[in-house]
């Protein structure tokens, strides 16, 4: 009999070719298509394809037994070649990893207050806080190049240092009044805002930089007019978000600089 005249093995064969384009599309997302990214994220696209895959395994029926089986095994090999390659790379990250560490410690502890320092001046504060400052920024430039631990490790001693300084500044502001004491105070007060501000609008950026990715990387391979038309849209929307943010990020640097000078020339 033609398959064609048999409505199960028509359907059964419709299936298998279903999996068949699903499975070269994972072939292609296997390179990995985006090199520029850390490793632990690098193939982000591919395991998201691979969890469709999976999913249609389960779904698509009827499916012969020998089209199954010659599927799930070409798709089996796939994904236990691109975990090798993760396991390889991750190796050389954490390597990586153990860098961005030690030189984020080391500035971080650079803003430690000295142990049973109970009157720190100001100034020495401002400067302490710009050393606590630049050590999370680079945690935040080079978080997606670190393993958890050592992210975790780095987070829990900034915040450790962050909370000595915020009692060292509450003991300023509970001090006897000076000149320019209230705008000191506030100057202080605006610039801890402004460093959380800072960071969220940072952390926001690289969030809406990475979707930019996502769609420009959509609109670079699919032929669909409509989905085209509807990414771009999207795409116009991320980019005004960027500006925005962007915008907003010179606007808090501007403020930080300027609180800065007003401490350190008090």
């Amino acid at each position: 009999m033609n398959p064609k005249d048999d409505p199960y093995l028509s359907k059964a064969h419709a299936n298998a070719e279903i999996l068949d384009r699903k499975l070269k599309k994972l072939v292609v997302l296997a390179g990995p298509i985006r090199e520029n990214l850390p490793v632990m994220t690098r193939y982000q696209d591919f395991w998201n394809q691979a969890k469709e895959i999976t999913a249609l395994f389960k779904e698509l029926k009827p499916l012969q037994k020998s089209d199954r089986d010659l599927l799930w095994n070409r798709f089996n090999d796939l994904c236990r070649e691109v975990k090798e390659q993760q396991k390889a790379g991750y190796g050389a990250m954490e390597s990586l990893s153990k860098g961005h560490l030690d030189e984020i410690l080391q500035i971080a502890n650079q803003a430690a207050l000295p142990p049973g320092a109970s009157d720190a001046g100001i100034n020495d504060l401002v400067e302490r806080g710009q050393a606590l400052k630049k050590a999370g920024d680079m945690l935040g430039k080079f978080k997606y190049e670190m393993i958890a631990k050592h992210k975790k490790a780095c987070f829990d001693t900034i915040q450790r240092i962050r909370k000595t300084h915020d009692m060292a500044w509450g003991q300023v502001s509970a001090g006897k009044p000076k000149p320019r004491s209230e705008t000191l105070i506030r100057a202080r007060m605006n610039l801890g805002a402004n460093y959380e501000r800072l960071r969220k609008a940072r952390s926001a950026l690289e969030n809406f930089q990475i979707g930019r990715d996502h769609i420009r990387t959509f609109l670079a391979t699919s032929k669909d007019p409509a989905k085209i038309a509807s990414a771009k849209a999207q795409l116009a929307e991320t980019e005004a978000r960027i500006t925005d943010i962007l915008a907003g990020i010179r606007k808090l640097e501007k403020w930080i600089t300027d609180d800065e000078q007003i401490l350190k020339g008090q």
